[in-house]
Parts: C-alpha cells; sequence; structure tokens
C-alpha cells in the first residue's frame, strides 16, 4: 500500500513539474506582420537600392546583412528616403515610430517599404501593390536583442523625376568590412 501511494505521488510530481515547466505561450499574431509584394517603379531608387546591394555583397562582412528597409519621410516639402541593412538579428526591422507596407526585391535582396510620419503623395507611384505575389509573414525580433553592430545607414534626397538621387550621408559602413 505504501508503495502504491509513493508511487502516485512521484507519478503526480513529475506531471505537474512538467506542466509548470513549459513557458507559457505567446499570443502569435504580436509577432507576426504579414506584408505584401510592391513593385518598384521609381529609377532613381532602384538605382539606390541596386547601388547598395552591391556594396554590400562585395564587403567581406557583407554576409551578415541579409535584408535591408527602405523608409520614405517628406521634411519640409523633399522627399527623403533612408535604406538600412539589416543584421541576422532583424533588430531595427520594424520600429514602432514607423508603418510597414509591404517589401520589393531588387536584384535578389529583400527590401521592407515603411514610412515615419505621414505617407507622401508619390509614395503609390513609386510603389505599386501587386496582389499576384503571395503575402509574407515576417517575424519582429525580440525586443530585448541588440544589433550585433550599428546599422548601416544611407540617406537620400529624391530629385523628382530626375533617374538618379542626392546622397545626404551614409553612416556605419565599415560595418560591412573592408
Amino acid at each position: 500500500m505504501t508503495k502504491i501511494k509513493i508511487t502516485i505521488l512521484l507519478i503526480s510530481l513529475c506531471f505537474t513539474s512538467f506542466i509548470y515547466s513549459n513557458p507559457p505561450e505567446k499570443e502569435k499574431d504580436n509577432e507576426k506582420i504579414i506584408l505584401g509584394y510592391m513593385d518598384l517603379k521609381d529609377p532613381a531608387i532602384e538605382f539606390a537600392t541596386s547601388d547598395i546591394n552591391m556594396m554590400i555583397m562585395r564587403k567581406s562582412r557583407g554576409y551578415l546583412w541579409p535584408a535591408t528597409k527602405i523608409m520614405l519621410t517628406k521634411e519640409d516639402g523633399k522627399l527623403y528616403f533612408t535604406v538600412t541593412a539589416i543584421d541576422n538579428s532583424w533588430c531595427n526591422m520594424f520600429c514602432p515610430d514607423e508603418t510597414a507596407h509591404g517589401f520589393t526585391v531588387v536584384n535578389g535582396r529583400m527590401f521592407i517599404i515603411t514610412t515615419k510620419g505621414d505617407i507622401p503623395e508619390e509614395f503609390y507611384k513609386i510603389f505599386i501593390p501587386d496582389n499576384e505575389v503571395k503575402t509574407k509573414a515576417f517575424s519582429k525580433a525580440d525586443p530585448e536583442s541588440k544589433p550585433t553592430a550599428k546599422n548601416p545607414v544611407w540617406t537620400y534626397l529624391h530629385r523628382g523625376n530626375d533617374k538618379m538621387a542626392t546622397v545626404i550621408k551614409s553612416v556605419y559602413t565599415e560595418n560591412l568590412g573592408r
């Protein structure tokens, strides 16, 4: 009789310890962002993104930066776009003060498309939603994770119908290597 009680006690302890050792389930909806594909129709942004893609691929540590993000903003009536290289931790891909609209692919490199503040009126002339391509689910980075290095960032001034954009600044490009 004592052996049966001890056996039942051990089984119940093992069972309860297993139940309480599992981490709580997270809400899966808060961890993912669903984005649709958008065609890039602007020659200046296409040239800049293609150039940045080639620069990242030529650098010795370029493989550490698999994704990129394009952020459009309008300040003082001028359209700016910022391209940020994103490392493997995916930190800074989805920032709280930015709105993600979709993604595009230029020369095999994925670019997440975001805006900061109001959506510029030129936005839907530059990026056209393509409903024939399936939407993709992107995971948000862990809020506690930090990037392995400062993200390389290129800021451009869009010059309207011109096929080239003006580079305003580029920072942390040394993190791509030689």
